[in-house]
C-alpha cells in the first residue's frame, strides 16, 4: 500500500487525492522471524501496519563475515510507537501471574530494577513490568518515566575500542573499497528509541574517525584504479 487515497469531487469531477503513509520505523529486532511471530500476529490483529527489513550489519561482515546482532527489523509507523508500547506493557503484567520464581530478574538489587526502567531501550516489556512490580513491592520509588527520560536521556551512542579503530585504519589502507563501506556503515548507522527517535548509533569520535577512513577509501580507491591505468599506459 503506497497511500491512503481520498476523493474530492469538484464540478462533479472525481480527484484521486493521495496522502502518504507515515514514515516506517524500526520498533524492534529478532533474530528469526519465529521470534518476531508474536509480534507480527500482535500488529495483525490490531491492524497496526507493518513492514519486515532484512537488515544487514555491514561492520559485523566485515570483520566476521556474519552478523551478531538481530537483523530481522520489525517497522510500524513512528505514531502508534506509543500505543503499541501501553499495548505490549499491558500484556505483560498479565503475564507476571505466570512467571517462573527463578527468573534472572528476582535478584535483581533496586539499583539494578531502577536501571531497566530507565533504559527501556535495552529491555523487553515483560522485564519492565515486572521490574515496576518488584519496585512497588518493595516500596521503593519508581523514577520519572517521561518520553524525554526513558529516550533520549538514557541511550548513549556507541563507542568503539581503539583495537577496532586500528584494524579500521588497516583495512582501509590496505584494500581498496572498504574505506568507503566503513565510513559509510558508521556514519549512516541509527537507532530507533522506542518512542520512535532515531538516534546516531556511533558516538561523535567514532563517527570522526569513520569520516577520515571515507576520504581514505575514496583516495586509495581512486589510486587503485587510475595507477593502474596509469601503468597500463606506460606500458604500452
Amino acid at each position: 500500500m503506497e497511500g491512503l487515497e481520498n476523493t474530492l469531487c469538484l464540478s462533479g469531477t472525481k480527484l484521486l487525492i493521495h496522502q502518504p503513509m507515515s514514515e516506517l520505523l524500526t520498533f524492534s529486532r529478532f533474530h528469526s522471524q519465529q521470534e518476531a511471530q508474536e509480534l507480527i500476529s500482535l500488529l495483525e490483529n490490531r491492524g497496526i501496519e507493518f513492514k519486515i527489513d532484512f537488515e544487514k550489519d555491514l561492520l559485523d561482515k566485515i570483520y566476521t563475515g556474519e552478523s551478531q546482532d538481530p537483523m530481522i527489523a520489525v517497522k510500524i509507523p513512528e505514531e502508534r510507537f506509543e500505543e503499541l508500547n501501553t499495548i505490549l506493557l499491558s500484556q505483560a503484567q498479565i503475564q507476571l501471574t505466570d512467571i517462573d520464581p527463578n527468573y534472572y530478574l528476582f535478584s535483581f538489587s533496586d539499583t539494578e530494577l531502577i536501571e531497566v526502567l530507565n533504559n527501556r531501550n535495552d529491555w523487553n516489556h515483560l522485564d519492565q513490568a515486572l521490574a515496576h512490580q518488584l519496585l512497588s513491592e518493595r516500596k521503593i520509588a519508581i523514577p520519572d518515566l517521561s518520553k524525554k527520560s526513558k529516550d533520549t536521556k538514557s541511550y548513549v551512542p556507541l563507542h568503539l575500542e581503539s583495537s577496532w579503530i586500528i584494524a579500521q585504519y588497516l583495512l582501509t589502507l590496505l584494500l581498496p573499497y572498504v574505506g568507503i563501506i566503513i565510513g559509510l556503515a558508521t556514519l549512516f548507522a541509527y537507532k530507533t528509541l522506542s518512542s520512535g527517535k532515531k538516534m546516531k548509533m556511533y558516538n561523535e569520535p567514532t563517527r570522526n574517525h569513520a569520516k577520515i577512513m571515507l576520504a581514505l577509501g575514496i583516495i586509495r580507491t581512486l589510486y587503485f584504479f587510475f595507477g593502474a591505468w596509469f601503468q597500463n599506459e606506460l606500458s604500452a
